[in-house]
């Protein structure tokens, strides 16, 4: 397939451009020719990357079958003058588009961002007849769109396209200003290449790259501190601003100089030219020109090098306005096997995130204007820093996995033959995503409202009306009847026996389990100074159940009523054989899981008054421990890991309101 693909590319910097990029270069890999267009030369300091000659090299790329070419906008002169004088973006690159339409025809458009790239596409699809799909990002989807001079002309262009790529609130926003839904395709999560993102591989050569930019006299003044890289350092990348947290961090560094904790820090970011000047004149007025580097933005291929190098990455969003954005940093942190010290903000757009507690597998800032405890968990790593190796292998295992199942290229592909084809969007899917849990019936009570039926007919002859919701209380009530009627009849008691475990659910899922002031998370500890989890320091630690995790126990094997959909399908007797179920409260959404004994046994124990390693020495007293379990720890790891479980250190009550340790996300 043909595809031109118009959008950010490098030198540009950011998101979108990287996204961009790597979209290009993995459908050529799937044999596509695709012609990128782009004004990226145009871009000017502070978001223009430095680019060496191998990095404009590896801009297009050959991969036997596909290819991708780029085409680049002039930069504005006295030929393309006219006033107020501002460069034709959309002109130039509908015209390059359509040109090289005409040259060899192509099967469909791509847009990635509204402006000027989605306008200019949807000319380019006018002028060629090329199918044209349209792809949004946050900024412009959150701004731009809602800018009453630009609104109108944005929706024409998503209505007009044969597919809009999007999810959540921007979908429903698009639908509600008249898109087709059967036009909207779901946009799949962006994966970090893993073949640059990795934990092993070189690190950055601060005096070659400083070499380099002295050479650019377009980016030299974006290489500006005094501060020797060649010392221990903090990493942070993107754009400044006081939501992204970079005047927060130089407090915090600030009093990390002042108590005489030796650090620096690494920035790979800037801002616009009145946020630039604010965040220098802070680093003066703050004393910290000897202990901050400011260093121009390199291509997303070289990030990693910039990451390896550092004690752990800040990434201190907090208080974005626009809820749908969703940064890749952290991931590429993570991904780089690199201590991610982020807002709980931020790491809570990580889905799944709940695998990633702080002190195991990151540093999570609740306030990142509480400079105190931003700063005392900066000042803990950076006098200790031997876990935060622990705690980046973890993360890294976490990313990992997030990615593992990534159909990101498979899934615009896929859009993108179905536009050029002319069909609905809605209409294809990729299997994973046609086997989500989506559909799944939210009904607490099925068996319950069998029993309702059954019961009406043997007392009244006639089936009960179950139409309506069935809360708890109708539900045991519905139960009276069917233990009264199953008495002597195994099919109803079996019956019985799966309502009782309905209700018994619900009533444990509606108890008030919130959170109290003596719940708050604290920082893990093998000792009383340690600042996260190392490896093999879980034995000290003092496992707790927490409060909304409810341990339910039946004298029966409920796991054969899991499938039970109809009377028929009920077992004649359940099976007498002690089964378990943790049930969560206060609120959270998280499904029943039914859990075998040992883990049943951990959790009971798991009062606060054992450690962990007094947990499973009581399991092989009680014999309930194989023999064969090799990993005892790696058990109440797993249940914490999974959110059943809090790990906390001895002197806990003495430490539980220390201002400099941060809370947990």
């Amino acid at each position: 397939m043909r595809i031109c693909l118009i959008g950010k590319f490098p030198p540009i910097q950011g998101g979108v451009s990287m996204r961009t990029y790597w979209s290009a270069h993995r459908l050529a890999a799937r044999g596509h020719d695709v012609a990128v267009v782009t004004n990226a030369k145009e871009a000017a300091p502070p978001f223009r990357l430095h680019m060496r000659s191998a990095d404009w090299e590896r801009c297009a790329g050959n991969y036997g079958a596909g290819r991708v070419t780029v085409h680049w906008t002039d930069p504005a002169d006295s030929s393309q003058a006219y006033l107020p004088m501002a460069s034709p973006f959309v002109s130039k690159l509908a015209t390059i588009a359509a040109g090289l339409h005409a040259e060899k025809p192509f099967d469909v458009i791509l847009s990635h961002y509204l402006e000027p790239y989605g306008v200019a596409g949807y000319l380019a699809a006018q002028m060629t007849g090329a199918a044209h799909v349209v792809r949004m990002a946050g900024s412009d989807s959150g701004r731009l769109w809602h800018h009453p001079q630009l609104a109108l002309l944005y929706d024409h262009v998503l209505r007009s396209a044969q597919a809009v790529v999007a999810s959540g609130v921007v979908a429903e926003r698009a639908v509600a200003r008249g898109v087709n839904p059967a036009k909207i395709a779901p946009a799949e999560a962006f994966p970090v290449p893993e073949e640059i993102f990795t934990p092993l591989g070189p690190t950055m050569d601060f005096a070659a790259l400083r070499s380099e930019v002295a050479h650019d006299p377009e980016l030299r003044d974006s290489w500006w501190g005094e501060f020797n890289a060649a010392c221990p350092y903090f990493a942070a990348f993107g754009k400044l601003g006081e939501r992204k947290g970079s005047f927060a961090l130089l407090s915090a560094m600030q009093r990390l100089k002042q108590q005489g904790v030796n650090v620096g820090l690494v920035a790979m970011a800037h801002g616009r030219p009145e946020i630039e000047k604010e965040f220098r004149d802070e680093v003066r007025d703050r004393g910290l020109i000897d202990r901050v580097l400011q260093i121009p933005f390199v291509p997303h291929w070289r990030v990693p090098e910039f990451l390896r190098g550092c004690l752990a990455v800040c990434c201190l969003e907090q208080g974005f306005p626009i809820a749908h954005h969703t940064p890749i940093i952290p991931l590429e942190v993570l991904m780089c096997g690199k201590c991610l010290v982020g807002s709980t903000e931020i790491i809570r757009k990580l889905p799944d995130h709940g695998r990633l507690p702080n002190g195991y597998g990151c540093v999570a800032i609740e306030d990142v204007n509480d400079i105190a405890r931003l700063s005392g968990a900066l000042a803990a790593i950076a006098q200790d820093p031997a876990p935060s190796a622990a705690v980046g292998a973890r993360g890294y295992a976490f990313a990992r996995d997030l990615q593992s199942e990534s159909i990101f290229t498979q899934a615009l592909e896929r859009i993108l033959i179905a536009a050029a084809a002319g069909e609905d969007i809605a209409d294809v899917a990729v299997d994973r995503v046609a086997a989500s849990d989506g559909d799944e019936d939210d009904d607490h009570f099925p068996l319950t409202r069998l029993a309702a039926t059954m019961s009406a007919l043997r007392l009244y002859g006639q089936t009960a009306d179950t139409s309506g919701a069935v809360n708890l209380s109708r539900a045991r009530e519905i139960l009276e009847h069917v233990e009264h009627l199953g008495n002597g009849e195994p099919r109803l008691a079996a019956l019985a026996a799966a309502v009782r475990i309905e209700v018994a659910v619900a009533a444990a899922e509606s108890m008030n389990a919130q959170s109290s002031s003596d719940e708050v998370d604290l920082p893990f500890a093998g000792g009383a100074t340690r600042w996260a989890i190392g490896d093999g320091d879980i034995g000290p630690l003092f496992p707790v159940r927490r409060r909304n995790v409810q341990l339910l126990a039946f004298d029966h094997d409920i796991s054969t009523f899991r499938d039970v959909r109809r009377l028929e399908d009920l077992p004649v007797k359940p099976v007498a054989r002690p089964s378990y179920m943790v049930v969560f409260a206060g609120g959270d959404a998280r499904a029943p899981l039914v859990v075998d004994p040992v883990t049943a046994r951990i959790l009971e124990l798991s009062d606060g008054t054992r450690t962990a390693s007094d947990v499973m020495k009581q399991l092989k007293q009680e014999d309930a421990l194989s023999a064969a379990v090799e990993d005892e720890l790696g058990w109440i790891e797993t249940l914490f890991i999974e959110g059943l479980l809090r790990l906390r250190h001895a002197n806990f009550a003495l430490r539980q309101h220390d201002a400099t340790l941060p809370s947990f996300p």
